[in-house]
């Protein structure tokens, strides 16, 4: 008999427990943080009625900053530095600015606007060309043409400048990623930087008036110039250059018939950024004696004319408009009709410009026939002294009712309730939990170094002024922005003011708050918030405007409403941009907070501009530091916020 051999099966493997997730109060994050909330509260209750760091602590830097200004005093004619490099660059920066101001002067009010529409005609865009002419035109009608010359050939000078200095170090800084690690920190260094701190160091080594102003206009207007094209030259395809390589170009053939030529668009754009940036920090410039348009502006503050104040914005408006219009349609050119060769169409624009020159030149020397200043200024005048008397009660009963309620009540929160060792110490917790060790230890210190400059309580005054408004200005931007973000048509529509705000310096928005209000926290706020809501609209549209098609498709084939779209998908998805836009808003009313100075806000801002206008060389890079470090904190945390939602944008990252 034989035996049957049964096949060998083998024996299933024991399943392995799937461990359960732990309890959430057990999850090492959550007991982390309730770690360092309980030791916060600890630190509360023992730190009660610690507000202000103790005078002993003061650091002496304001002394040696005044120490250092005396020795430039003393050692101005001595010292080879300050008398044989830094005087010769500020006499030639002088010497150009005259002699461009002496040429502009000399043309005929019309010839300006006219050459602009020339050149933006050339790219096809001749409603944009019309409209900068207009523009342009309205610095001559406003009857602002010494002064607005004089903004003028500031500006020319900056900006050619900012393009000599910044496009060979954009370029090395593309080719090269050792010279770009080089560069990054200084650059992050000079946009990190308040305006004043720009003008005071202007100030300190060339003098007051024009060449100081100039300085400080082309260290601000410089990092952009080299950031953008640096970026232009790596963003040029690999395939072109290994194409050129092929071919045996050398590297500087490389560099100008490859690399450049499809960087131009880059370069272009880095130059409109420039010349945005220059118009800014030129009107700021009248701080320190610079004249122009910004000294008429601030003239107008002093004096409480807001017809005359409207006149002198529109004006600067002319100005950013229409340089911003040249910028545009050089970066987005087209040519005219192929039968015009640009030869021919360049050699005609100049036909046209010297003949308009000599024939303005005969016609009553060139001067402008009619100006609207006193027929727009005083209805204008009119109607706010109508406004002050109709309304000035409630108008100064709402400052009051903000001022107490809502700006002192959170600075006394920030201030008197919490002391400050907790309000450090949580401040540095989030900056650990949302960017790590490094930064934390760097927001440790740099809010120490706020307090031991003896600016903790302007920083907190500031940073209650910079809360409300942006709580205020995102409880509106984002609205706004995610509605046209959905609506392409009516975002065509609201573009143009959009630009319009953004072109705007930032000086123009205190006026109308001002000679409403007076001088005070709710004007600084009112201007803040209206100058920084343009940048949230617009981040909020295009965070919802990149939410993936897919996702949409899916939630309409899935039969979601309109409404359950919104909130169930392109919310979640859009997150990290809105955040980002928060963050935009922030960091825009950071940058307006010298202006709010300028206009009662007795914060960070006020210290900076009295330390600017005494001048006391400590309390103002006192006060711009601490501006800088309050802003690098904020920006880093909300980086850091918006970094924790993942790619999708629907979960915090764990």
């Amino acid at each position: 008999m034989t035996d049957t051999l049964e096949p060998m099966v083998a024996e299933p493997a024991a399943e392995q427990p799937v461990p359960a997730a732990p309890v959430w109060y057990r999850r090492r994050g959550v007991q982390t943080a309730g770690g360092v909330g309980l030791a916060l509260v600890v630190a509360q209750v023992v730190l009660r009625g610690t507000t202000v760091f103790p005078a002993n602590w003061y650091m002496t830097l304001g002394d040696r900053m005044r120490d250092f200004r005396s020795w430039i005093q003393r050692n101005r004619n001595s010292n080879f530095v300050i008398a044989h490099v830094l005087r010769p660059i500020g006499d030639a920066v002088l010497w150009l600015y005259e002699h461009v101001l002496d040429v502009l002067l000399d043309l005929p009010w019309f010839w300006l606007p006219l050459a602009f529409a020339v050149v933006i005609a050339r790219s096809g865009k001749y409603v944009n060309a019309v409209a900068a002419a207009v523009a342009l035109a309205l610095i001559e009608l406003a009857g602002f043409h010494q002064i607005g010359m004089e903004t003028m050939s500031l500006m020319l000078i900056c900006v050619g400048l900012c393009i000599i200095i910044g496009t060979p170090l954009g370029i090395l800084a593309g080719l090269s990623p050792r010279a770009e690690r080089i560069l990054r920190p200084i650059l992050d260094a000079l946009q990190s930087l308040p305006t004043t701190l720009y003008l005071l160091f202007g100030l300190l080594l060339f003098g007051i008036r024009q060449t100081p102003a100039a300085v400080a206009t082309i260290a601000f207007g410089v990092p952009p110039m080299i950031r953008i094209v640096a970026a232009g030259i790596r963003d040029v395809p690999p395939a072109s250059v290994e194409a050129g390589r092929i071919f045996g170009s050398s590297r500087w053939q490389l560099l100008w018939k490859v690399q450049f030529p499809q960087a131009t668009r880059s370069f272009l754009t880095a130059v409109n950024q420039t010349v945005m940036m220059c118009l800014s920090m030129v009107v700021i410039g009248a701080l320190i004696g610079a004249g122009g348009l910004g000294g008429e502006l601030l003239q107008t503050l002093k004096l409480r004319s807001p017809g005359r104040g409207v006149v002198v914005g529109v004006a600067i408006f002319g100005i950013a408009f229409a340089f911003d219009r040249l910028g545009r349609s050089l970066i987005g050119a087209r040519a005219v009709a192929s039968r015009v060769r640009s030869r021919d169409y360049w050699l005609g624009a100049a036909a046209v410009l010297l003949v308009a020159y000599f024939v303005g030149r005969g016609i009553d020397h060139g001067q402008v026939p009619w100006t609207f200043a006193r027929d727009v200024a005083n209805p204008i005048d009119d109607l706010v002294k109508w406004i002050r008397d109709e309304f000035g009660r409630n108008l100064s009963s709402f400052s009051d009712w903000v001022t107490i309620n809502l700006v002192l009540r959170l600075r006394n929160f920030l201030q008197v309730t919490v002391a400050w060792p907790v309000l450090i110490g949580a401040v540095t917790a989030a900056a650990w939990y949302l960017r790590g060790k490094l930064f934390a230890v760097f927001t440790f210190g740099g809010l120490v170094l706020i307090g031991l400059m003896g600016m903790w309580q302007p920083a907190l005054l500031t940073l209650s002024q910079i809360v409300i408004a942006v709580v205020v200005g995102a409880c509106i931007a984002l609205p706004v922005g995610v509605f046209i973000g959905r609506r392409p048509r009516l975002e065509a529509v609201v573009e143009p003011f959009l630009d319009i705000m953004q072109t705007l310096p930032s000086f123009v928005y205190a006026i109308p708050f001002v000679m409403l209000f007076t001088v005070g926290f709710v004007p600084a706020m009112l201007s803040t918030m209206v100058f920084a809501i343009p940048a949230g609209v617009r981040l909020a549209a295009l965070a919802v405007k990149g939410v993936q098609p897919e996702a949409l498709e899916a939630s309409t084939t899935f039969g979601a409403t309109n409404r359950q779209r919104l909130w169930g998908v392109q919310i979640p998805l859009a997150m990290r941009g809105l955040v980002l836009a928060v963050n935009q808003l922030i960091m825009m009313s950071i940058s307006m907070a010298i202006i709010a100075g300028m206009v009662g806000e007795n914060g960070l801002g006020y210290k900076s501009v009295e330390g600017l206008t005494k001048p006391d060389v400590g309390v103002a890079v006192e006060a711009g530091l601490s501006l800088l470090v309050m802003a690098i904190v904020l920006d880093r945390l909300m980086e850091g916020l918006a970094n924790r939602f993942d790619a999708a944008g629907q979960a915090p990252a764990r």
